[in-house]
C-alpha cells in the first residue's frame, strides 16, 4: 500500500475556489478537509506562466517558480507595508544625469509598465524618491525588479543607510555590495531580475536609488519596476503601489473541526516547504483544541539553527533539536507520535530526533493550521507549503524515511 494511501488528509496546494476561499484538499475529496483560506486583496503571486499577477481578497496564492513553473507550492506570508510608491511608473521620482519613459516596456505583470532610464552624461546618472518608514533603526529589506537595456551594470541603493548593491544585469550576478545582507538575485522571464537585500535603516528616513554603474555613456539605458521596501528580513511579494504606501494582511490557512482528525495516540505529520527566513521563528503547522488556548502541538525552525517541537497542556514542554539549515532550503518533515509522551521526528531522510518522556498532553485536537502558531491571529513568519498530511496511525521508520526523502 502507498503511504499516500494510508493519510487521512492530503492537502498538496492544487485547486481552489476563491468565492467561497477554499484550499481543496486531495483526501478527503469530500470537503471536509478543505482549508479556509483568509488572505488580502493587495496579494499577488507568480502564475503558472512566471507572471506577477494580483489575485482576489481570500484566494489561495498558489505561487510558481518563475523560470521553471511546475507544480505550485502555498504561499503564506506575514503582514507586510511597501513603502515605495508608486511602483508602477517612476512619476515623482527625481533624476540626475538621467531621462525617464513610464511604459515602456513590458514589465514582469505581462502590461508595459517597465520605465526605462537613460543616462544623459556620462557623469552621476541615478534615478531616486525619498520615502519614509514607520520602523525607525530596524531591518529592512530593499527589492526591485530591473532589465538590462544598453547598459548591465546597475547600483542599487538605500540612500539614508549607505547600503548598495551593485549587480551585473548580463547574467545575474554580484559585483560588489556595501551594508547589506541576505542579497538576492532571482532571475524572472524575459530578462528581468528580482535584485533584493536586507538594510538597517537609519531613523524614519528611506531613499530608493538605482545609479548607472561601471562604464556608460551618454544614451545607454536599461529598465526598472516594482520597487519595494518594506521592514523585516527578507522580501516577500510584491505589494502593488500607485499614490502611497500599501499594506497587505498576514495569510492563514485554517482547517475546522476535522472530522477524521485523530482522536488518540498513535498519529503523524507531515509537512514539505521552504524556508524563507532564519532571523525569526518560522512555523510549520500547528494541530490545536480550538475550545482552548493551552492545548496544542507545534513545529517551529528556530531562529538559531535548530528546530522545536512545541506541546503544551497546562505548561509549556519544548523539544529542542540542532539542524543545520539554510535560506532557500526545502524541508520534508515527519513526526511520528507513539504516544503521549514520545515520538520520533524524521527531516530529510534522517532521524533527526527521538523523543522518550516528553510531555503528557491529554488528546483533544480538532483544528489544524498551516504556517501559523496556536492561533489565527498570530502575525509571525509565515512559509511557503508544497505538502501537508495527517495518518491515525505512528507509521514506521521506513516509512518515514522513504517519506522524507
Amino acid at each position: 500500500m502507498s503511504i499516500y494511501q494510508k493519510a487521512s488528509l492530503v492537502q498538496i496546494p492544487s485547486g481552489y475556489k476563491a468565492a467561497d476561499d477554499k484550499l481543496y484538499s486531495v483526501v478527503p475529496n469530500s470537503g471536509d478537509g478543505d482549508f479556509t483560506i483568509d488572505s488580502d486583496a493587495d496579494a499577488t503571486r507568480v502564475n503558472k506562466d512566471g507572471l506577477i499577477e494580483s489575485v482576489v481578497a481570500d484566494q489561495a496564492r498558489l505561487n510558481y517558480d518563475p523560470t521553471n513553473p511546475q507544480d505550485p507550492h502555498l504561499l503564506l506570508e506575514p503582514t507586510r507595508t511597501n513603502f515605495v510608491s508608486p511602483n508602477n511608473s517612476l512619476t515623482g521620482y527625481t533624476p540626475n544625469g538621467v531621462s525617464t519613459t513610464n511604459n515602456d516596456a513590458i514589465a514582469p505583470n505581462g502590461t508595459n509598465e517597465g520605465a526605462k532610464v537613460q543616462a544623459t552624461t556620462s557623469g552621476t546618472a541615478v534615478v531616486f524618491k525619498g520615502l519614509s518608514t514607520t520602523s525607525s533603526n530596524a531591518t529592512h529589506n530593499f527589492s526591485v525588479f530591473v532589465k538590462a537595456g544598453t547598459h548591465n551594470i546597475l547600483q542599487i541603493q538605500e540612500g539614508f543607510a549607505g547600503a548598495n548593491i551593485i549587480v551585473d544585469l548580463s547574467d545575474g550576478t554580484e559585483v560588489s555590495s556595501q551594508n547589506a545582507t541576505n542579497k538576492k538575485i532571482e532571475e524572472y522571464p524575459n530578462g528581468w531580475y528580482r535584485v533584493s537585500f536586507n538594510f538597517t535603516s537609519n531613523g524614519t528616513n528611506l531613499q530608493f536609488s538605482i545609479y548607472f554603474s561601471g562604464s556608460y555613456s551618454s544614451g545607454d539605458n536599461y529598465y526598472v519596476w516594482g520597487g519595494q521596501i518594506e521592514a523585516g528580513s527578507y522580501a516577500t511579494s510584491l505589494i502593488p503601489t500607485t499614490t502611497g504606501a500599501v499594506t497587505r494582511t498576514v495569510d492563514t490557512c485554517k482547517l475546522e473541526n476535522f472530522a477524521n482528525m485523530p482522536t488518540d495516540y498513535p498519529f503523524t505529520v507531515f509537512w514539505e516547504g521552504k524556508i524563507d527566513d532564519i532571523s525569526t521563528n518560522q512555523n510549520a503547522f500547528t494541530i490545536l483544541d480550538a475550545t482552548s488556548s493551552i492545548k496544542y502541538l507545534s513545529f517551529t525552525f528556530a531562529n538559531t539553527g535548530f528546530f522545536q517541537v512545541l506541546r503544551r497542556n497546562v505548561s509549556y514542554d519544548i523539544d529542542s533539536q540542532t539542524f543545520s539549515m539554510s535560506i532557500g532550503d526545502v524541508l520534508k518533515i515527519a513526526i511520528a507520535f507513539t504516544s503521549n509522551t514520545t515520538y520520533k521526528c524524521y527531516i530529510n531522510g534522517s532521524l533527526e530526533r527521538n523523543e522518550t518522556s516528553g510531555l503528557d498532553i491529554d488528546f483533544d485536537f480538532n483544528d489544524i493550521l498551516i504556517g501559523q502558531l496556536r492561533t489565527v491571529s498570530d502575525t509571525g513568519t509565515r512559509n511557503q507549503a508544497s505538502q501537508f498530511m495527517l495518518f491515525n496511525e505512528a507509521l514506521s521508520d521506513s516509512e518515514l524515511q522513504t517519506l522524507t526523502s
